[in-house]
């Protein structure tokens, strides 16, 4: 089993790491984009997939990127202890979580996903699962692995949450955030209105933060221009919008443009 959670070292580094996106939550296009030398590919269990709470999903998306030297991030539905517990022993180590709105929420998750937690008994709970090689390494070399691989990230995507943001960045071994730009212009009155002055201001509020606390700061662009804008920007998680549906109608819309004579 891959021990080391290359996406956290890569952020904790100070590096970017460029993702993509599975929606159809297939192992074998996250193993193709392993291939290709994406560092993560973002699964999303909030607004599309299958149940979240099947760890067998979780196994096989896990293993595909084991095989392609890539990271998962698991976008969850909630930010239930449980949830969380339940995906991390399946081998995950990179959480997302949307909608969160307190610190107390987000020092929650990340309790949840640590055995040991600030000078205290995490809320992890032992399991003979997956990740602890279906209980043959449950040791406290194992725990002390586990809380040195998993990474918690928060989305930043709405108007509450931002004017908690300083309480949410201070939250012990919070790994990373993802501004969720389009959520937010809806939270801030102004949907999808990307340029927008509130809308700007804001995400550039959420930028100077995550900075002034050291806390890497993520971004879902649409294309090489503005991935490298949001890089330029300070962003180290760029994910590439889209995903294996929207590659495969942009290409055949583009073969049967080339071909519209024939019809």
């Amino acid at each position: 089993m891959q021990h080391d959670n290359s996406l956290r070292k890569t952020l904790e580094s100070g590096d970017v790491a460029l993702g993509g996106q599975t929606v159809t939550h297939s192992p074998e296009v996250v193993e193709a984009c392993g291939e290709l030398g994406l560092d993560f590919v973002w699964v999303d269990f909030e607004h599309i997939g299958p149940a979240p709470h099947d760890a067998k999903i979780f196994e096989n998306l896990v293993r595909a990127a084991e095989v392609s030297g890539t990271e998962i991030l698991v976008r969850t539905p909630t930010s239930d202890p449980s949830l969380v517990r339940k995906v991390l022993d399946s081998s995950v180590r990179n959480l997302l979580i949307p909608r969160v709105e307190t610190a107390k929420e987000v020092r929650s998750v990340v309790e949840a996903s640590r055995f040991s937690y600030d000078g205290d008994v995490g809320e992890r709970g032992i399991a003979s699962s997956r990740a602890s090689g279906w209980g043959s390494a449950l040791n406290d070399e194992y725990m002390n692995r586990e809380d040195g691989n998993v990474s918690i990230g928060v989305m930043i995507e709405n108007i509450t949450a931002v004017g908690n943001l300083s309480e949410i960045l201070s939250v012990e071994d919070l790994g990373f955030i993802m501004i969720g730009q389009a959520d937010l212009s809806v939270s801030l009155g102004y949907p999808l209105d990307f340029e927008h002055t509130e809308v700007k201001s804001t995400i550039e509020e959420i930028r100077e933060k995550s900075k002034a606390h050291d806390v890497p700061v993520g971004r879902v662009v649409s294309n090489t221009e503005d991935a490298r804008r949001a890089i330029k920007n300070g962003a180290q998680m760029v994910r590439i919008s889209g995903g294996e549906i929207s590659a495969v109608r942009d290409q055949l819309e583009n073969h049967m443009t080339e071909l519209d004579d024939l019809s």
